[in-house]
């Protein structure tokens, strides 16, 4: 296995932290027709902590699943007490099934990440050992093979990281995933904000606790196929950049400022060649040009505005992230 690197170890610092000795471990992992890893999973992720010593369990959160995914979960409970489960009513999304899974765990430290087995139960070990070491929060961070940089995929997640680091000042990995393990604290730091609008990539780093960085390799996914469409990654960018910055309004006042110097520069121009009589017939081009510009940057903005002003009207209405159908062998909160 990799060897975790923690940041404080790194820079040389003395960490003087209290970890209870017989810890609870939290599996959470988001579910969307997932029928044939859930076993798998459970079973990995319990070998897991029985490897490293330590007592868990592992929380489903069904986000709506049409498969047999609920009946797998079921005959699992009914063998382990360890297999607890959250079922929505619908499919709210896969940052809701992680504010479920986190608002539900009752772990000493929570490992959040994926039912598909791309994120491996068996970084435990190496996720322990840094949060043992004083990190209250440990990121994962792939180690993608060259060829999967190349890929539209790769760029595109590079280039929106990249943005959400220069516009929102957090320190961003293109990278990292929702693959992480978090202290009890952090958790309970998590569960009091109430956004709507939840981009657990951006919030955590927020929350500013200490942190570090464990490598790792995606693994394969068990079956199936992915769910995260080239919407919900699009859904997911722009939850990021409008929860975390007033960017996009700044540069509509820019842009307007930019526009109305060059229509007043268009217009001075237009002025002096009609002074000297340059001024011909094909105008037209000119001024369709310019309507188009005006047109095009006045929709644009209309369309950031609405987009902040819809996010407060939802947050406003005050609805829940989710919505629990039943829950299996977790405490209520």
């Amino acid at each position: 296995m990799e060897m975790a690197r923690t940041s404080e170890v790194q820079a040389g610092l003395s960490v003087e932290t209290s970890r209870p000795g017989d810890p609870l471990i939290s599996f959470v992992a988001p579910v969307l027709d997932e029928g044939p890893c859930v076993a798998v999973f459970a079973r990995r992720s319990l070998d897991a902590a029985e490897a490293c010593g330590v007592a868990c369990e592992v929380v489903f959160v069904d986000d709506g699943s049409r498969d047999d995914t609920a009946d797998e979960i079921a005959k699992l409970q009914a063998r382990d007490p360890r297999i607890k489960s959250i079922h929505f009513t619908r499919s709210f999304g896969h940052q809701a099934a992680l504010c479920a899974g986190l608002r539900f765990a009752s772990g000493d430290a929570v490992v959040t990440l994926d039912g598909d087995l791309q994120h491996p139960p068996e970084l435990l070990e190496n996720l322990l050992e840094a949060w043992r070491r004083g990190s209250d929060v440990v990121h994962t961070i792939r180690i993608d093979p060259p060829e999967q940089n190349a890929t539209a995929k790769g760029w595109t997640s590079r280039l929106f990281y990249r943005v959400m680091g220069l516009i929102s000042g957090l320190p961003l990995s293109p990278r990292s995933a929702d693959f992480r393990l978090m202290d009890r604290r952090v958790v309970d730091a998590f569960n009091e904000l109430g956004e709507r609008f939840v981009f657990t990539r951006g919030i955590v780093p927020w929350l500013g606790f200490r942190d570090s960085e464990v490598p790792y390799r995606v693994g394969d996914r068990h079956s199936g196929h992915t769910k995260f469409s080239w919407g919900r990654r699009l859904r997911l960018a722009t939850d990021g950049i409008f929860s975390f910055s007033v960017l996009p309004l700044r540069v509509i006042t820019s842009l307007g400022l930019c526009t109305v110097l060059f229509a007043f520069a268009f217009g001075l121009f237009g002025l002096i060649s009609y002074a000297m009589g340059r001024v011909d017939d094909g105008g037209w081009m000119s001024l369709v040009c310019l309507l188009l510009i005006f047109g095009g940057v006045q929709l644009l903005s209309l369309g950031v505005v609405s987009e902040y002003v819809g996010r407060i009207h939802e947050e406003v209405k005050g609805r829940p992230r989710y919505v629990v159908d039943r829950m299996v062998g977790v405490e209520p909160r």
